[in-house]
């Protein structure tokens, strides 16, 4: 019963690797190594008993609890007022997205990559363009000036590493300074310059936007660098003592991490619970990154970008209902 015990607590707390990105924890000779596809390391877990015996018991405990939680009236109340909560944050959207943005930006600029940790830039032009509109739109000065340099820079770091694919939450933060007015509160709004670019017929769609580039990216870290290079994954969940702080071998860490991070990215994306995704991706996102201790720069967005999708819900195209309580204008 103890050994059952543990292998539910391992099932419920394995996802704290789920958001590390695992290029960054390791160099280019070991991903060249380690970085091919190996189907038969991916699922081995399945073949061991203990490991099977987990995840049917995980997988009882979350059935069991979405039954109850779906019929229990103190818990509808209390996300009805969660949900309603959210929606008064709407008018922070702007500034969630611009500070966001700005810090991975300036970011880069610092430690001398491009959008992305995994895009090394050795130009200063490209480190000062980034400096110049990180601190624009932090001041909210020239935000749709910034968002256009922006867009411009995330496309030229696509083109020298489609990885970036993973990075799409930051694409859609660029996209989002299309879409609303996200002047205020910045010093546009102070001196009044004018609204050129903000596409007011696009709102409503912006929480679709947020959902799908978030959820896009998790799918893809989840495939590539899970699901496809699995001994690349497990190496790092080795390498960090992952093994050692709960006792599974490194391929089920690899296993688990790859097949949650990718259901939860696949709820994002087509929108069904998509404030209970928003919260279990930023509770996985925070549980990794004060383990691995990360450079914050590499996962503001992220942030940035689940406490947006919190605060707005599913928006359109997506298997929930919108929230009644707000709607664009």
């Amino acid at each position: 019963m103890k050994k059952l015990l543990t292998l539910l607590l391992v099932g419920l707390s394995i996802p704290q690797m789920g958001f590390a990105h695992v290029r960054y924890l390791s160099d280019t000779s070991e991903q060249v190594l380690y970085g091919h596809p190996d189907y038969v390391a991916f699922f081995s877990p399945l073949l061991e008993t203990r490991y099977v015996i987990m995840i049917l018991i995980t997988l009882v405990v979350i059935v069991f609890l979405y039954w109850f939680l779906n019929r229990n009236k103190v818990f509808h109340r209390w996300a009805e007022h969660m949900a309603k909560v959210g929606e008064s944050y709407r008018p922070f959207i702007p500034w969630i997205t611009r500070l966001s943005l700005g810090i991975i930006l300036i970011g880069g600029a610092t430690h001398d990559f491009l959008i992305s940790p995994v895009v090394e830039t050795s130009h200063v032009w490209l480190s000062l363009v980034q400096l110049v509109i990180g601190f624009f739109l932090m001041a909210g000065f020239l935000v749709e000036f910034s968002a256009v340099v922006a867009f411009a820079l995330f496309i030229y770091a696509f083109v020298q590493d489609s990885y970036l694919i993973g990075s799409f939450d930051i694409l859609a933060l660029i996209i989002s300074l299309f879409i609303l007015d996200s002047r205020r509160p910045g010093v546009d709004d102070i001196i009044g310059v004018p609204d050129f670019l903000h596409i007011k017929k696009w709102r409503k769609y912006l929480p679709m936007v947020l959902r799908m580039g978030i959820g896009i990216g998790m799918a893809y870290l989840a495939v590539v660098e899970k699901i496809l290079t699995p001994n690349l994954a497990a190496l790092v969940a080795e390498r960090t003592d992952l093994v050692h702080v709960i006792p599974v071998s490194p391929m089920m860490w690899a296993f688990s991490a790859g097949i949650i991070e990718l259901a939860v990215g696949i709820l994002l994306i087509i929108g069904w619970h998509t404030r209970l995704a928003s919260v279990v991706a930023l509770f996985i996102l925070s549980m990794s990154f004060f383990y691995f201790g990360e450079d914050v720069t590499s996962h503001v967005t992220l942030f940035g970008t689940l406490s947006a999708v919190f605060i707005l819900g599913v928006g359109p195209w997506g298997i929930d209902k919108p929230h009644p309580m707000h709607k664009w204008d």
